[in-house]
């Protein structure tokens, strides 16, 4: 099966694992929430699956970009206009400046385009940080963003977008929710929640221990309203043990895991990643 691809580079974009994960939704429930959507390429290729599609992620600037991007081609222009870095450093940094002063989601996007490997990363005060990468808009982004576009839109009506913490997002008994957050903190050697992150990644900075743990609590409220879940993540990573998903495995949620080559695909890249999908179904 062919799958449409994010339009947008992101970390931990789960276009590769579709095949996989796919297969493993509840498509019983009337509700799909896409919880972290990065990409938004999970809820791309599932949209036509539901009733209804919540599309969330806590930067607000990424949600505008998705939102816009389904109404009309004006922020695709916008973008464009503002995507001419590839051979002016300086023009950059005057972008990321007026980004960081002034946030809008034509200027996101055109930083994200525009910088070190397309990824986009944020320091702990919420500024973007990434460096300048010798990039713009250009003929494969262009064919991206037409194939996202051509795809997306015929079902615009039935997605609704937020931009919350993911515990403000109320759980009933007709969503399925697919979670696939950022990269946790490790157990200690007592088992218990560590200050150290399993892996590094550009948007980690926005995510604490304490989310760890909201998100641990949140998802057993789901399985308390009866809304089922899966959630994707690296379980192990360099012989160290995500504290949270090791935790809703003792807890004896049913789990599987994935087929991945990191080599090839990230900057993970060790031989023992393992990562799995958790379930409540």
């Amino acid at each position: 099966m062919e799958y449409v691809n994010g339009y947008l580079n992101y970390t931990g974009s789960k276009y590769k694992l579709l095949s996989q994960l796919l297969k493993e939704f509840d498509y019983s429930k009337s509700t799909f929430i896409d919880l972290f959507t990065g990409s938004m390429v999970v809820s791309a290729n599932i949209v036509d699956k539901y009733d209804k599609i919540i599309v969330n992620d806590i930067i607000e600037n990424l949600i505008e970009i998705h939102e816009n991007i389904l109404e009309s081609d004006e922020i695709i222009e916008k973008t464009k206009l503002l995507s001419n870095t590839k051979n002016n450093k300086e023009l950059f940094l005057k972008l990321r400046e007026s980004y960081n002063e002034k946030k809008s989601p034509e200027k996101l996007f055109a930083l994200i385009l525009g910088c070190t490997s397309n990824l986009m990363r944020f320091n702990k005060k919420g500024k973007f940080n990434q460096t300048w990468g010798k990039r713009q808009w250009n003929e494969s982004t262009e064919k991206k963003v037409i194939n996202f576009v051509n795809h997306i839109r015929p079902y615009k009506n039935k997605i609704t977008f937020e931009s919350k913490e993911f515990y403000k997002i109320e759980p009933k008994k007709s969503n399925f929710v697919y979670i696939d957050p950022p990269y946790g903190r490790i157990k200690d050697t007592n088992g218990l929640i560590s200050n150290k992150q399993i892996s590094e990644s550009g948007y980690n900075n926005l995510w604490s221990k304490e989310h760890d743990i909201k998100l641990y609590e949140y998802i057993h409220k789901l399985e308390q309203n009866k809304s089922t879940f899966m959630v994707s993540g690296v379980l192990e990573h360099n012989g160290n043990i995500s504290w949270m998903l090791d935790k809703l495995i003792q807890d004896g949620f049913k789990y599987k895991e994935l087929v991945m080559d990191y080599n090839k695909i990230s900057k993970i890249g060790n031989k023992n990643t393992k990562e799995i999908i958790i379930m409540n179904y």
